[in-house]
């Protein structure tokens, strides 16, 4: 399930398994976040993770509420913080648990914070907002922190999720969009294609060397017009790809 608030490919991934919580959690998050996906157990939870990067989207909050099972939870969690490719994802795990021997085994799986319910929404909102402050202490190293990249006449804009070239706005899909702001950080620096898709996909997704080519044909594409094709990303052979210093 998902819902959209603007054109964004951050999402927050919620695992919930009642009807009632999953309207209230839907409503804290939307105050945060363009897209909600919400599963019902950790097998499923999984399966959206991979679609939603595979999509070229990013996963920037989960949350795991005490209608999904303590087992449940550790085993979402350490596929999250392993195989998962979201070691910082911050991530809130709500539980009605009264043993702190019980909380402190969540932690150690990978929770941020374990937070006591029931308690107030505003408080469920704050515990949100402290989180992602907390995570965005790290943005320097975080391609997707909010940024606004000028090489020539091309221009990245990761707040505004806006890309455009030669003064013209260009629609480009979420994973194209993740693919430009990898290239246009560093402009001038080849990004080996095994970098390029580790970064874009995890070092663990299963997707095919020739899936890098398509999106990048697919972004020069937009990017040309009037017979003249697009130059600014350079293909460097064998290696990978850059963004031209100097557009033309």
């Amino acid at each position: 399930m998902a819902e959209e608030k603007k054109d964004c490919p951050a999402v927050a991934l919620v695992l919930v398994d009642s009807d009632t919580r999953e309207a209230g959690i839907k409503k804290v998050l939307l105050e945060n976040f363009s897209r909600v996906r919400v599963s019902r157990t950790a097998e499923e939870g999984i399966w959206m993770a991979r679609r939603i990067s595979a999509g070229g989207e990013r996963v920037e909050f989960i949350l795991c509420d005490a209608s999904v099972s303590t087992k449940e939870v550790m085993g979402f969690l350490a596929f999250c913080r392993g195989r998962g490719n979201l070691p910082r994802v911050p991530v809130l795990v709500m539980t009605e648990e009264h043993d702190p021997e019980e909380r402190i085994r969540v932690l150690e799986s990978g929770a941020d914070e374990v937070l006591r319910i029931p308690c107030p929404e505003r408080e469920v909102l704050a515990r949100v907002h402290a989180l992602m402050r907390r995570d965005r202490r790290g943005d320097f190293d975080n391609p997707d922190a909010p940024a606004r990249y000028e090489v020539g006449a091309l221009i990245v804009d990761t707040e505004r999720h806006e890309v455009r070239w030669k003064g013209q706005r260009v629609s480009v899909t979420p994973l194209e969009f993740r693919i430009l702001v990898r290239l246009v950080r560093m402009p001038g620096r080849v990004l080996g294609r095994e970098e390029l898709m580790k970064s874009l996909w995890g070092e663990h997704w299963e997707v095919e060397d020739h899936n890098l080519s398509v999106h990048i044909h697919g972004i020069r594409k937009k990017m040309s017009g009037n017979g003249e094709p697009c130059r600014v990303i350079e293909t460097v052979r064998g290696v990978g790809y850059r963004v031209r210093e100097e557009d033309s």
